[in-house]
C-alpha cells in the first residue's frame, strides 16, 4: 500500500491490516521474470521427458507385442524349409531323382568343380567377329570407313 493510504488509516484499521500479516512492499520485477523464466524452462524440460519416457515406452511395447513374438505360420514356414535343406527325399522314385541336402550337394559340386566336370545347361554360342571393310571395294555403293573414333562417346 501506498504510504499515503496507511498514513489516512486509523489506528485500529493500522492494528488490523498489521495482524492479518499483509506484505506492503513491491514485488522485486527481476525476481518475478526470473521465476517465471525458470518455471518455464522447468516445464519444458518436464514436457519433453514425458515425452522421450512415452516413444520409449510405446516402442518397447510394440515390439514386445508385435515383432518378438514368432507367428506359428513363420514357425512352419521354417520348419519345412530346414527339412528340405537339411534331409534326402525321392522327387520322382521311378526316374530315381532324389532331391540331397543342401551339405552334400555342395560338397558334390566342389568335387566335380575340382575335377572340371562342370556342366551349364546352356548352349555356348561362337562369338561373333565383325566383318572386315573391304579398301579396294569402296566405290558409290559403299561408304566411306569413318574417322577413328567417330560414334564413339568421348565423355570423361
Amino acid at each position: 500500500m501506498d504510504e499515503k493510504v496507511l498514513r489516512s488509516l486509523n489506528p485500529e484499521e493500522l492494528e488490523r491490516l498489521q495482524k492479518e500479516g499483509f506484505d506492503r512492499s513491491d514485488p522485486s520485477g527481476p525476481w518475478v521474470v526470473g521465476s517465471a523464466a525458470i518455471i518455464v524452462i522447468t516445464l519444458v524440460i518436464v514436457v519433453f521427458s514425458v515425452d522421450y519416457l512415452f516413444q520409449a515406452t510405446w516402442s518397447q511395447n510394440e515390439y514386445e507385442a508385435v515383432l518378438a513374438k514368432e507367428s506359428p505360420e513363420l514357425q512352419d514356414v521354417r520348419t519345412k524349409e530346414a527339412e528340405q535343406l537339411n534331409h534326402y527325399r525321392y522327387i520322382d522314385q521311378e526316374k530315381g531323382s532324389v532331391r540331397l541336402p543342401i551339405d552334400r550337394a555342395i560338397d558334390l559340386f566342389a568335387a566335380e568343380a575340382k575335377e572340371g566336370k562342370l556342366f551349364y545347361p546352356a548352349k555356348s554360342a561362337p562369338v561373333k567377329v565383325p566383318e572386315p571393310v573391304d579398301a579396294a571395294a569402296g566405290g558409290a555403293g559403299n561408304p566411306s570407313p569413318a574417322p577413328a573414333g567417330a560414334g564413339v562417346d568421348q565423355k570423361k
